[in-house]
C-alpha cells in the first residue's frame, strides 16, 4: 500500500498539480478578491441607477440582468436592497460612487494579479504603484467590452420595433440577448486568465482553465441554493445585512473558482512548456554549467 502512495505522489502530473496549488493560499486570496469585490458592488449598482434613464431603461431592466447573472436563491435574498440603493439619486452620491467602485475594482484586480503571479511562480518587474495602473487599465479595458456587450443586450424590444427590421428580425436578435452576455462574460474571463498574469500562459491552457471555471461556477450555482436556504434562517435578524453575506460569500465562491482554473492554467503549462520555456530553461541550465567551469 505504502509503495502505491509513493508511487502516485512520485507521479510527475500529481507531484506538479501540489506543487502549483501550494504556492498560495487559494482560500485567503478568494477572500481579500471577495472583500474588494463586495466594497465595489454597491457603489457600482449606484452609478448604474444614475444612468439608467440616460439609456432608457428602468429598474427593473436593471434587476432583470441581475437575475440573470446571479443564482436565483442570491437574487431572492438581494433584490430588496438592491432595489433601495438603485432608488438613490444625486450628484454627490454619484461622485463618491464612481471614486470608490475604480478604488474597489483595481483593488479587486490588483489581488487577482498578485494570487494569479504567486500561482505561476513569478514576481512582477515593475514597482507596485505602476502594476496598479496595468491592473486599472486591464479592468478598464475588461470591463469596457462587458459593458458595450452588455448595453447592446439591453436595447428594449420598443426600440428594436422601432427600427425598419422585421418583426422576425426582432423577435431572432431578442433571444440572441443572453447568448451574447454569456458570451461576453466568457471572453472577459478567458482575458483576465490569458493577459493579467506576467507569466503569460499560452491561449488555449487559459480557454481550458476559463472552461473550468465556467463549470465549477455552475456547479456551485447547484448547490448554493441549498446553503442559502439555510444561511437566510441563520441571518435573518436584519434583511440589508443578511443580503451582504449572502453577496459576499457568492462573491468569494466566484473567486476561488477563478483561482482554481488559474491553477489548472499553469499546471498544464508547466506539463506542456511551449518550445520558448523549453529554451530559456536549456539556456539557463548551460550558463549556470559555464559559471561552475569559469569558477574552477
Amino acid at each position: 500500500m505504502s509503495e502505491i502512495i509513493k508511487r502516485i505522489f512520485n507521479n510527475r502530473v500529481i507531484k506538479t498539480i501540489i506543487d502549483v496549488s501550494m504556492r498560495v493560499d487559494i482560500v485567503t486570496a478568494s477572500s481579500s478578491i471577495a472583500y474588494f469585490g463586495l466594497l465595489s458592488i454597491f457603489p457600482a449598482i449606484i452609478i448604474i441607477a444614475t444612468l439608467l434613464p440616460y439609456f432608457g431603461l428602468t429598474i427593473s431592466t436593471a434587476l432583470s440582468y441581475v437575475q440573470m447573472a446571479v443564482p436565483t436563491s442570491v437574487y431572492d435574498f438581494a433584490r430588496p436592497i438592491i432595489e433601495s440603493i438603485l432608488g438613490q439619486k444625486g450628484v454627490g452620491v454619484l461622485s463618491a460612487s464612481i471614486i470608490i467602485t475604480l478604488w474597489s475594482l483595481s483593488r479587486v484586480v490588483a489581488s487577482i494579479r498578485t494570487a494569479q503571479n504567486g500561482i505561476y511562480g513569478v514576481q512582477p518587474k515593475t514597482i507596485a504603484i505602476i502594476d496598479r495602473f496595468i491592473s486599472m487599465a486591464w479592468m478598464i479595458l475588461v470591463l469596457g467590452i462587458m459593458g458595450i456587450l452588455l448595453v447592446i443586450a439591453s436595447v428594449g424590444s420598443n426600440i428594436l420595433e422601432a427600427l425598419p427590421i422585421s418583426a422576425n428580425l426582432v423577435q431572432q436578435i431578442e433571444s440572441a440577448k443572453s447568448p451574447v452576455v454569456i458570451g461576453g462574460l466568457f471572453i472577459g474571463a478567458s482575458l483576465f486568465n490569458w493577459v493579467l498574469p506576467v507569466k503569460k500562459p499560452r491561449l488555449q491552457w487559459a480557454l481550458v482553465g476559463t472552461i473550468v471555471q465556467v463549470a465549477i461556477v455552475i456547479w456551485l450555482t447547484k448547490i448554493f441554493g441549498w446553503y442559502v436556504s439555510l444561511a437566510s434562517q441563520a441571518y435573518t435578524f436584519y434583511q440589508a445585512l443578511s443580503s451582504a453575506i449572502i453577496l459576499l460569500l457568492w462573491i468569494n465562491f466566484i473567486a476561488l473558482a477563478a483561482l482554481i482554473g488559474t491553477i489548472v492554467t499553469a499546471t498544464l503549462e508547466e506539463l506542456f512548456p511551449s518550445q520558448n520555456d523549453k529554451l530559456a530553461v536549456i539556456q539557463t541550465f548551460g550558463k549556470s554549467i559555464i559559471r561552475k567551469n569559469g569558477k574552477k
